[in-house]
C-alpha cells in the first residue's frame, strides 16, 4: 500500500512540476527568506543572520552593519475531508471514484508541500471521522495520507451523513485554515449550513468528484440501474428517447442547484473528473482570493 501511494505521489510531482511551473510562482509569498526576499524589517545585523540579508545601501548611509529580515508567514494548515461512501466505489471511465479521491489528495499534497504548508485528513463512510491523519508537511507524512484514503473501506450500502461530517471536520480544524471537501456531493439536509458555518472560520473549497457515467448514458437498450446507496434498482429503457430527456434534464437541474448552494455558502467549487484540466482549477482554487457569498 505504501509503495502505491509513493508511485502515485511520484507520478502526480510530475505532472504538477509540468503543469503548474509559473502558475504557482508569486501566489503566497513563501516564508523560506532569500536573497530577493520582501523585506519587512530592518535593524543592525547580528552574529548569526545571513549575509545576504544585509543592506548595503543603508549600511554605508549609517556606518553600522543593518540587514532587512523578510517577514515570515505561518505555516497553513489545510484539512482534507475525504467522502468514503458506497457511491464513491463507483467509477468507469479512470477508475472508481475512490482511486479519484485518491489522486486530489496527492495533488493537494505535492501542491501544499511546494509552498511549505501542512496537510492533514480526515476520512468518513457514514458521518463519522472514521479516521483522523495528523497535519504533515513532510514527504513522508504525505505518502501516509495518500495510502491512509486505501486503508477505509466504504460501507456495503447506505449515506454518508455528509453535513454531520462537516461539522464534525469543523472541530478537528481549531486554528484558522483551509478545508479542502472531497466528494461526489449528494444532496443532504443542512449541508448549505454546515459548509457556511465552516466557510466563517476556514478557507473551504469543494472538490466534486464526478464520473461521466453517471451524467451520461448510452442507448443501450434496457438495463437495470441500481442506487450503491440505497440497494434500490430500476429496469429503464436507455434507447428511450423520452428517459434520455428526462435523465438529462436532471443532470442539469442538480448541478445548477448545487452550484448555488455552494455560491452561497462562499465556497470555491472545483469539478474533478478524467479527461478534465482539474489539476489547474485545484491549483487555482488554492491560490486565489476567498470569494464572496451569493446572495441567492
Amino acid at each position: 500500500m505504501g509503495r502505491g501511494a509513493a508511485a502515485l505521489l511520484r507520478q502526480v510531482e510530475v505532472r504538477v512540476g509540468r503543469r503548474l511551473d509559473g502558475l504557482l510562482q508569486g501566489e503566497r509569498r513563501g516564508r523560506r527568506p532569500g536573497p530577493g526576499g520582501e523585506a519587512s524589517i530592518t535593524r543592525g545585523y547580528e552574529p548569526g543572520d545571513d549575509v545576504r540579508w544585509i543592506d548595503w545601501p543603508l549600511t554605508a548611509r549609517t556606518g553600522a552593519p543593518m540587514v532587512r529580515v523578510p517577514e515570515l508567514e505561518p505555516v497553513l494548515t489545510t484539512w482534507a475531508l475525504v467522502d468514503m461512501s458506497p457511491s464513491m466505489a463507483f467509477g468507469t471511465h479512470g477508475g472508481t471514484k475512490i482511486a479519484q479521491a485518491r489522486e486530489v489528495v496527492a495533488a493537494l499534497g505535492v501542491v501544499l508541500r511546494r509552498r511549505g504548508d501542512r496537510l492533514g485528513l480526515a476520512i468518513t463512510t457514514d458521518g463519522d471521522l472514521d479516521l483522523i491523519h495528523p497535519p504533515r508537511g513532510d514527504r513522508r507524512g504525505l505518502i501516509d495520507a495518500v495510502a491512509a484514503v486505501d486503508s477505509v473501506v466504504p460501507a456495503g450500502e447506505g449515506r454518508t451523513d455528509l453535513t454531520h461530517a462537516v461539522g464534525l471536520i469543523g472541530r478537528v480544524a481549531r486554528h484558522r485554515g483551509m478545508v479542502v471537501i472531497i466528494s461526489d456531493m449528494p444532496w443532504a439536509e443542512g449541508l448549505e449550513r454546515a459548509i457556511g458555518g465552516l466557510g466563517r472560520r476556514h478557507d473551504v473549497v469543494v472538490v466534486e468528484i464526478r464520473d461521466r457515467r453517471e451524467r451520461e448514458i448510452p442507448p443501450v437498450g434496457v438495463i437495470p440501474l441500481r442506487d450503491v446507496e440505497t440497494g434500490r434498482t430500476l429496469m429503464v429503457d436507455t434507447s428511450d428517447p423520452a428517459f434520455q430527456q428526462r435523465f438529462a434534464a436532471a443532470v442539469e437541474d442538480a448541478e445548477r442547484r448545487r452550484r448555488a448552494m455552494i455560491a452561497r455558502t462562499g465556497a470555491r467549487f472545483v469539478v474533478m473528473e478524467p479527461g478534465r484540466d482539474w489539476l489547474l482549477d485545484l491549483a487555482r482554487s488554492l491560490g486565489t482570493a476567498r470569494p464572496a457569498r451569493s446572495a441567492a
